[in-house]
């Protein structure tokens, strides 16, 4: 097991967006550190890797296209609001939103603009992690996602928008009744998405009309994932929910412990008959059973694991934010690789300290290129690991 504590890295050299020790390690082993990159604001946007190169926005604004093998920012394009929305890439475009009210959509190779269509949020006011009320963090962003030539993607302005995904023409928007900071899914010909509403909706992917809708007991931000032919998907409520994918009716639920939100998202086993979940104030990672909602195994985060895990070659890796709040929960930051099958854990870092009720820690899902772990970080860097 490595633990890794960030507070200890030196600065060894800059250059763009300034690379911390650039110089590979001779046979490294697992979780050891290998680079990072300074971005100079906290990044709550997930990765989306092509071939050597991942595309990421940030809370400055900017969204950048990082090559990999050059160790270098091929490209960055500015926006007018903060980026926590992760890329859809589809061949040589790549789709993202920005609090500016704007679905983009630029060429992947050059960083061009290729259009874009107002979204009619940028006039939200976000209310962000805090410690006085009101108790509604709402600190994410519906990413696009891409299929049969429509990107799909939520609103703060409560519409689930298709857009074409040549023309940015929109094709047609469904209203619910709160906002969509969740991602949606398609399966078939389903969209399926959930909604502060607390409700979970299945739309007609190619009219954007209703086939049916589950309610939960508290405002959704978990993005939907069919998983064993089953929705998955967390709610305020403190449940985490199995619906039957045709009819949306109830199969199961889970209820955290301790009065937990569900915030993060289900992530497939490598199996596909299980999922993993983050949790909120229960601090744990769980491996569910998705065919009964039996529990596998947890393992504890020590924070509050809001973002979706990701899971590759037997290993899960989850991170967490810590808040300051005395008498309240007793949270740190963290990140960690964890044995897929037993949950026991492989490696961790330590995230630096920020300013803030939302002290430090990883929210953003990472990626793995070449056998590296890409993690964003609310540092302001992206953090280079050994997988």
């Amino acid at each position: 097991m490595t633990i890794f504590n960030r507070s200890k890295l030196k600065p060894l050299c800059y250059f763009s967006i300034a690379l911390l020790s650039s110089v590979g390690q001779v046979n490294a082993k697992s979780g050891d550190y290998l680079r990072s990159y300074q971005i100079g604001s906290q990044n709550w946007g997930s990765m989306s890797v092509k071939g050597t190169s991942a595309y990421f926005g940030s809370d400055n604004g900017n969204f950048y296209a990082l090559n990999l093998d050059r160790n270098r920012v091929a490209w960055q394009f500015e926006t007018q609001g903060i980026v926590r929305s992760k890329a859809a890439i589809y061949n040589h475009k790549l789709f993202f939103t920005s609090d500016d009210g704007y679905l983009y959509a630029l060429n992947r190779w050059s960083g061009t603009e290729l259009w874009r269509v107002s979204l009619n949020d940028d006039k939200v006011v976000r209310n962000l992690p805090a410690n006085h009320a009101p108790w509604d963090f709402d600190y994410t962003k519906s990413s696009p996602i891409v299929s049969n030539g429509t990107v799909y993607v939520g609103s703060g302005d409560k519409n689930l928008y298709a857009v074409d995904i040549n023309t940015g023409k929109i094709k047609w928007t469904f209203k619910a009744n709160g906002m969509i900071r969740s991602t949606p899914t398609v399966y078939q010909k389903q969209v399926i998405f959930g909604s502060w509403d607390g409700s979970v909706y299945s739309l007609n992917s190619t009219t954007g009309d209703l086939s049916w809708k589950f309610e939960t007991g508290g405002p959704i931000v978990s993005s939907p994932a069919v998983i064993d032919s089953k929705v998955i998907v967390g709610s305020r409520d403190t449940n985490v929910y199995a619906l039957d994918v045709s009819s949306g009716k109830g199969l199961w639920q889970y209820e955290m412990p301790g009065g937990s939100w569900v915030e993060s998202s289900a992530t497939p086993s490598e199996s596909g008959h299980a999922f993993y979940l983050g949790s909120s104030d229960a601090n744990i990672l769980l491996k569910i059973d998705a065919t009964n909602g039996d529990v596998i195994w947890t393992f504890e985060t020590k924070g509050w694991s809001w973002g979706k895990p990701l899971v590759k070659n037997g290993k899960v890796y989850i991170g967490a934010v810590g808040h300051d709040e005395p008498g309240w929960y007793n949270t740190e930051s963290g990140f960690y690789s964890v044995d897929a099958a037993s949950g026991s854990l492989l490696w961790q870092y330590k995230p630096k300290r920020v300013e803030g009720f939302v002290h430090g820690g990883v929210y953003a899902s990472p990626s793995i290129v070449n056998g590296q772990v890409l993690v964003p970080d609310l540092d302001g860097y992206i953090h280079v690991f050994d997988e």
